[in-house]
């Protein structure tokens, strides 16, 4: 299995072995109405936990090897323009999040909009591991290089306001999760984009267009339960 998620239905292609189910239907489906061009997506069950265990080697172990030298922005072709599952990952020391300019209290509109303080303890974010530290995982149906250029807005050395506390601040856009996160546990921090940039990589795997829809569903939940990153917790309303 490559990182791009495909081979299965290259193999298939390659192969003198029997058709796909989708392939045998095909015709059948042109013949009722014209729907043979409209391909079902399909769950490789089998494969989540290879596209896992892909997920979780970085392939971009700082920010900063994907950007151009002044930090503004991505490099052409730094990463992949076509869909799939990405994660970021805290790859710097492990000493600056537990230093005492990291806010690690996350507080979140709950039921009936009253707050619900979260505390991100050693335990939750894996501290004693000394390994990289998940923090936001996504996924996209079609260009994950554009997707993580949302989420990082290099144009700006900071996007949110200074020192805001434990309430969790509005974001000029609702992309920039993973950028408004790091802004939330550095409040005093002016220069997050150089503090992303060295300290936050990444992993993807390729996983394009609409037959992968569900197989980028449940890739990106399964990572969320076992990785438990932190930028990634939601509150029922």
């Amino acid at each position: 299995m490559g990182r791009h998620g495909s081979s299965e239905e290259e193999l298939t292609s390659q192969s003198s072995g029997p058709a796909s189910p989708a392939a045998e239907r095909a015709p059948y489906l042109r013949q009722q109405g014209g729907t043979g061009d409209l391909m079902p997506a399909v769950v490789h069950g089998g494969t989540l936990g290879r596209w896992f265990e892909e997920l979780c080697r970085i392939d971009v172990p700082s920010l900063a090897g994907a950007c151009r030298t002044n930090g503004s922005a991505l490099q052409a072709k730094a990463l992949p323009d076509r869909g799939g599952v990405y994660a970021f990952w805290w790859t710097g020391p492990v000493e600056v999040l537990t230093s005492s300019h990291c806010n690690r209290l996350l507080e979140l509109p709950g039921p009936g909009g009253r707050p619900v303080l979260l505390k991100l303890e050693d335990d939750w974010l894996g501290l004693s591991t000394g390994l990289p530290l998940p923090l936001y995982i996504g996924k996209n149906s079609s260009n994950i290089s554009k997707r993580v250029g949302q989420h990082l807005r290099l144009a700006d050395k900071r996007m949110l306001p200074l020192g805001q506390g434990a309430a969790k601040q509005p974001r000029p856009t609702t992309s920039c999760q993973l950028r408004a996160g790091v802004e939330h546990l550095f409040p005093r921090e002016p220069d997050t984009r150089s503090l992303i940039l060295k300290n936050v990589g990444l992993s993807f795997v390729v996983l394009h267009g609409d037959d992968h829809a569900a197989n980028r569903f449940y890739l990106e939940d399964l990572a969320v339960g076992l990785m438990r990153p932190p930028l990634n917790v939601d509150i029922e309303r």
